[in-house]
């Protein structure tokens, strides 16, 4: 029987599972929500859900924190933030418009010790190094700030940083930040390449 076929009253063995995520009222949510599954929320447990909300929260707790075993679930509509996410080695990823029955079977899976990920189709045309760029530049970090971490020179950055910009139809660290962060559609004009799989 599939998740998604699951009732309540047929759940009798508790699963249990750590809950990350950005939004007291969500978080709430959640955790009421998965208990009608037999999904019982517990701060020691092994398996951690991180939901993404507010958007850039998943990628902060990754950097963080580290779970040892995390399903991660974003709405967060850049392909970059995905490849970023997927870059901490979660159980799971799960990108764009989830319901309640896929985190449980996300969850039934990563506990029989599958890892994998479920994202809509893209193509970025960063580099993995062009990709770090965009993150930090999205992150608030300038140029000598980036070679530091990075152990670049400020010109290998900023040539660097142009190309990003160039590639994703971008003008400026603002557009790349709101670009990042899930907030592209409020760009004027719209990047010339929005990504597959975002939704206005």
């Amino acid at each position: 029987m599939s998740p998604q076929e699951v009732r309540p009253s047929e759940v009798t063995t508790q699963l249990h599972f750590h809950l990350m995520c950005g939004v007291s009222a969500l978080t709430d949510q959640i955790e009421s929500a998965l208990s009608t599954f037999g999904w019982v929320r517990h701060p020691e447990a092994s398996l951690t859900l991180v939901v993404d909300g507010p958007w850039g929260f998943a990628l902060r707790s990754l950097q963080n924190s580290a779970p040892d075993c995390a399903v991660v679930v974003s709405d967060n509509p850049c392909p970059e933030y995905w490849e970023d996410l997927w870059d901490f080695d979660p159980c799971a990823l799960l990108v764009g418009g989830h319901n309640l029955p896929d985190i449980v079977k996300a969850l039934t899976r990563v506990q029989a010790g599958e890892v994998f990920r479920q994202m809509p189709h893209h193509d970025s045309p960063l580099t993995v190094g062009e990709r770090q760029l965009l993150r930090a530049a999205a992150s608030g970090l300038e140029n000598k700030q980036v070679a530091c971490e990075q152990q670049l020179s400020v010109g290998t950055v900023k040539n660097g940083l142009n190309r990003v910009f160039e590639k994703l139809g971008l003008k400026n660290r603002t557009q790349a930040a709101l670009y990042y962060w899930g907030l592209w559609q409020w760009l004027e004009p719209h990047p010339s390449r929005p990504p597959k799989g975002a939704r206005n």
